[in-house]
């Protein structure tokens, strides 16, 4: 069952987040028939996926969303705000739920009064009748009152109420209502009504139901919804007791299972497979060579064959370490399509309208920075909602949109994962941010008058800083910039920030998509040793130096019947380039204006290395990729050329 459970918390996320995507997209395109299909289905498999497990409360809200998208499907006509706001409500809710069950193993114990009054609200919109209770700690309905009058016997006990009402179709669906009622455990009491008075016998419609059947049992509410765990719509459950009344022990928490938790193609499995049985074969090579230098092998013959191997080795050993790489890789789409439901909770909190839009939502990261971004990202957005988009009123006085524009994009480069945060608000009020940074006694009063706009508005990041005049659910406590910047660089990555009063505010996260055994190649500059990922380089070449012509204040190349502009990258990291050599050794790279020439003073080698985030003094400076350790033991600076040339 444990395993059964891990999957449903998997494809539960999977199923919401389609959902989620669907609905959204409604939001744009009211009328898209296929995107209302693809939410009816989701919809319909994760009430099926409910309904084996004891969350029936989950269940009846899912299934009046159901019932609003299949009656919107029908009437082939776009869906109303109304509607659709009530359907993400219902999906948001179940997310939340689904965090709960993450954590706790059990849905919270106020879940059966959200479960009612969610589907209450779709019942009205789909024209339907309120739903009762399903199970929780509330005051009992009149039904339980009445129903307990007429089971004496059961007093003094810890009971659950039974309603249950058979769909008028039941016996289609091969649902058998008396069998239900008979496979209820410890039954104290069993009352069997009609729904609507018994018309005249020549008059009955035997195919159709037409009873309730109310019931009182002593077993705990858990075993009793087993019974009902492929029709939770059509039964109400109520604690006669208080909540201490529900027994059975809770389901085991499961956070870190689903968490661990990562589908792998299969074609992936095969591939390493295959390498792990050339390894094998590599691995008796070795004891072969072992033997053959027992028995006297020549040297040179047996030097040559050991280094055969070991190449083979090397490559085995690459290979595997990229395909677990592969492995761990997973899209932001599930990352990015959390903080949806933040950004709609949040603006609706504090009554801006947000125009959200996110891309990139397929880039691939490394699994365990996709689960930590979680917490960064929120920071950023929240703070980009209350600190920068301006109310409606400001921004209709400055000639702005009524919704604010937020937009969340990721993007690969190389080796490199670069996620961006941009909203179109107020921008930061640098002479504001001195002035609390100085008050905070963060900087002093010289080092503040000094600074750049630029260089305050990275005081954000400073621990303990907030301009918010009053602390709120949302901000603040001086905690939040500070959090993304010590989260971020905990993964290995950096982040960075920069704002245009009246226009808003960008915030960019550079991360390294993966741990991975990256190939890398080794420069010389400014007789230092340096390396950039072979992925960010087009091509080498190697060019006279008089070929190398002025162009204004810059230096440009031909190549390939085109002209390039040429940068050196001794003088971006601040070194004396030697330009004294015959041939100028060049790196061909794309950048965000095309290709461009990157002079370094010579190339060293290429390699495959174990990169490392960048931590203590050297997460101070810029542009750095990352670190390896060398055979010699020295430490090898791995640069990111993107980062360089912006």
């Amino acid at each position: 069952m444990d395993e059964l459970f891990e999957q449903f918390m998997i494809e539960g996320r999977e199923l919401v987040m389609q959902a989620t995507d669907d609905l959204l997209a409604l939001e744009r395109e009211p009328s898209a028939a296929g995107r209302i299909d693809s939410a009816f289905r989701a919809v319909h498999t994760l009430k099926g996926s409910v309904a084996i497990f004891d969350l029936a409360p989950m269940g009846a809200a899912l299934h009046a969303a159901e019932d609003l998208l299949g009656q919107a499907r029908s009437a082939g006509e776009p869906i109303a705000p109304s509607t659709f706001e009530a359907l993400v409500a219902c999906i948001d809710q179940c997310d939340r739920w689904l965090d709960t069950i993450e954590a706790t193993g059990e849905l919270p114990a106020n879940a059966a009064k959200d479960a009612v009054r969610i589907a209450n609200r779709l019942a009205s919109l789909c024209g339907g009748p309120d739903v009762g209770q399903t199970g929780g700690t509330g005051e009992p309905a009149p039904w339980v009152e009445d129903l307990l009058a007429t089971a004496p016997d059961a007093a003094g006990r810890k009971q659950v109420a039974i309603r249950y009402t058979p769909r008028e179709d039941c016996f289609f669906t091969g649902d058998d209502p008396l069998a239900f009622a008979a496979a209820l455990p410890e039954l104290l009491a069993l009352r069997i009504v009609p729904r609507e008075a018994w018309p005249a016998l020549e008059s009955i419609d035997p195919y159709r139901c037409n009873l309730i059947i109310e019931a009182v049992s002593g077993a705990a509410m858990p075993d009793v919804r087993k019974v009902f765990k492929f029709i939770p719509d059509q039964v109400e459950l109520a604690d006669v007791e208080p909540a201490t009344a529900q027994g059975g022990e809770a389901a085991p928490a499961t956070r870190d299972a689903a968490e661990k938790t990562i589908r792998v193609d299969a074609a992936e499995i095969d591939r390493l497979l295959d390498l792990v049985g050339e390894l094998v074969v590599n691995t008796n090579g070795l004891a072969h060579l072992a033997r053959e230098a027992e028995t006297g092998q020549d040297p040179r013959a047996l030097a040559a064959a050991i280094r055969s191997n070991h190449a083979d080795a090397e490559r085995l050993v690459a290979a595997v370490h990229r395909s677990v790489m592969t492995v761990r890789l997973i899209p932001l789409d599930r990352t990015f399509r959390r903080v949806n439901r933040l950004v709609r909770e949040t603006s609706e909190q504090v009554g801006r309208p947000i125009a959200f839009s996110v891309s990139g939502g397929e880039t691939r990261i490394d699994k365990t920075i996709a689960d930590a971004l979680f917490e960064p990202l929120l920071h950023i957005l929240r703070n980009a909602i209350d600190h920068g988009i301006e109310a409606p009123e400001r921004r209709r006085a400055f000639g702005k949109p009524e919704a604010g524009a937020l937009t969340l994009n990721a993007r690969a480069a190389g080796d490199q994962i670069f996620i961006t945060v941009e909203d179109d608000g107020g921008g930061i009020d640098s002479a504001a941010v001195r002035r609390v940074a100085v008050e905070r006694r963060l900087v002093g009063a010289q080092e503040a008058a000094d600074m750049t706009d630029s260089a305050a508005d990275q005081l954000v990041f400073m621990p303990g800083f907030s301009t918010a005049k009053r602390v709120t659910a949302l901000s603040g406590r001086g905690v939040g910039m500070d959090a993304v910047k010590s989260s971020v660089e905990g993964l290995g990555g950096r982040v960075t920030l920069a704002s245009t009063p009246g226009q808003g505010t960008r915030v960019t996260l550079r991360l390294p998509a993966t741990a991975a055994l990256l190939t890398v190649l080794v420069l010389e500059i400014g007789g230092e040793r340096f390396a950039v990922p072979l992925d960010s380089v087009v091509e080498t070449v190697r060019l006279p130096a008089a070929a190398v012509l002025p162009v204004g204040q810059g230096r440009a190349f031909v190549h390939r019947g085109r002209t390039l502009p040429l940068l050196y990258l001794a003088d971006l990291l601040g070194l004396e380039a030697r330009l004294d050599k015959p041939l100028l050794p060049i790196l061909i790279v794309e950048s965000g204006h095309g290709q461009i020439g990157i002079a370094v003073d010579g190339l060293s080698d290429r390699m495959d290395v174990m990169l490392r985030p960048v931590k203590g003094l050297l997460a101070q400076l810029p542009a750095l990729s990352g670190t390896t350790m060398m055979g010699d033991g020295s430490v090898l600076l791995i640069l990111s050329l993107e980062e360089l040339i912006e």
